[in-house]
């Protein structure tokens, strides 16, 4: 940590809290679902494609919120928006643990996956970004490390509640980790931007300078608006393969325990390898990061994909606990790097000053194909009693998303800073 007069930059406290939020967020993710998968479907006689529409309604709505949570996590910061979306992801965790119905089931998840993709998922990377820039790419493989260790450490402890007490009471231990965890750091410690409390990017000791000195810097620095990014080819591109690949990514993510069963494992086995894969991604989040400091994070992006495409190939035909846990390596891995680089990549095109807009909108894109995914694998196995038509359109789209990204160059900036 860089030390300011003996005293830690402040940055990395924020760092600290927003990462404690991302951790507790794991408790609405589609590796703590698949937890619940069998046991409520047991419960209930709900088929997959009905528990896969609660994360897609919880998708969508995520979607249409994360363009507006990012916009204005850009003028007040994202401590409001995430204190907000944590506390209504602890209302939806405690309605979970007493829903008796599946239209209370798809109003209490949809309202967890709202706050996770519209909230808290949408506004934490720029928040980050607004703290570090010769650093960035640590902070934000710290960040994404912590997030990892949410999805390696929570599904765990749902399933050992889950056998010992029942799935109703795992939900309502996810509601204590994310109010004590997430929401009381979050809303103590995070502030909006250093220059906020008189500090510079990265702790620089540089001479204070005056506030208007400050606000030209921060808009020389940060010159692209969503406006000026939609105008390249760049955006669109970048775009398209988040919106792809996430098609894939939870299609397989929701379904991943089931198909696991069905290919015979043990139902221990096959959460194990949930956690292995979370596992994976914690270690793929900093060399991910880290590589970004010194390569291209558009390459290093496109790479992430084609290791995402090979994990699903081997899916395709896993039937052994060697298998599965080479693809939970695979997929953990390259899903590490996901989000921590492509949070970088547009930082590096597009500057912070506008990142919580540009990014809400790609968080929206991307969590627009997170919404069709799981339908489209339910569907085909309540049709096929089998996932593998399904998992096979994943690889290929998983290509498709490495070409384009490959393909997303550093945009041209006009002598204001728009597009040329």
């Amino acid at each position: 940590m860089r030390l300011l007069g003996g005293k830690i930059y402040y940055g990395w406290l924020a760092l600290a809290a927003i990462s404690g939020i991302n951790f507790a967020n794991s408790v609405t993710s589609i590796g703590m679902l698949t937890v619940f998968v069998l046991p409520m479907s047991d419960e209930f006689g709900w088929n997959r494609t009905q528990i896969s529409g609660a994360t897609s309604v919880g998708a969508i709505l995520g979607a249409v919120a994360a363009p507006v949570m990012g916009r204005v996590s850009d003028r007040i910061g994202a401590r409001a928006i995430l204190s907000i979306g944590g506390l209504m992801i602890v209302v939806a965790m405690i309605y979970l643990s007493l829903m008796q119905t599946l239209l209370g089931f798809y109003f209490a998840f949809g309202m967890a996956r709202l706050s996770d993709q519209g909230f808290v998922q949408s506004v934490s990377p720029p928040a980050v970004a607004n703290w570090f820039l010769k650093y960035r790419g640590r902070a934000m493989a710290g960040l994404f490390f912590v997030t990892s260790t949410g999805g390696i450490i929570l599904p765990l402890l749902a399933q050992t509640v889950i056998q010992g007490w029942g799935w109703r009471e795992a939900w309502g231990v996810s509601a204590v980790v994310m109010a004590v965890v997430g929401v009381m750091p979050v809303a103590l410690i995070v502030r909006r931007q250093p220059e906020d409390i008189g500090l510079q990017i990265d702790g620089r000791e540089t001479p204070e300078p005056s506030a208007a000195t400050m606000k030209a810097r921060v808009t020389d620095e940060q010159s692209w608006t969503v406006s000026d990014a939609l105008r390249t080819p760049t955006y669109w591109l970048i775009l398209a393969a988040v919106f792809t690949t996430g098609i894939g990514s939870t299609g397989i993510g929701l379904h991943m325990v089931p198909y696991l069963v069905q290919q015979g494992l043990g139902s221990t086995a096959a959460v194990g390898s949930v956690s292995f894969s979370f596992l994976a991604s914690a270690v793929g989040n900093v060399w991910w990061g880290t590589l970004t400091e010194k390569f291209s994070p558009r390459l290093l992006l496109a790479a992430i994909y084609l290791i995402r495409a090979a994990s699903v190939a081997l899916l395709l035909v896993t039937d052994t606990v060697f298998e599965t846990y080479t693809f939970a390596l695979l997929r953990g891995f390259s899903e590490g790097g996901v989000a921590a680089v492509g949070a970088i990549l547009l930082a590096e095109y597009f500057g912070r000053r506008n990142l919580g807009a540009i990014y809400g909108t790609n968080r929206a894109v991307m969590v627009s194909g997170f919404a069709i995914g799981p339908i489209i694998a339910g569907a085909a196995y309540d049709i096929n009693n089998s996932y593998g038509l399904a998992f096979a359109s994943f690889l290929g789209l998983m290509l498709v998303g490495a070409v384009l990204v490959a393909l997303a160059r550093t945009p041209n900036r006009g002598v204001s800073g728009g597009v040329r």
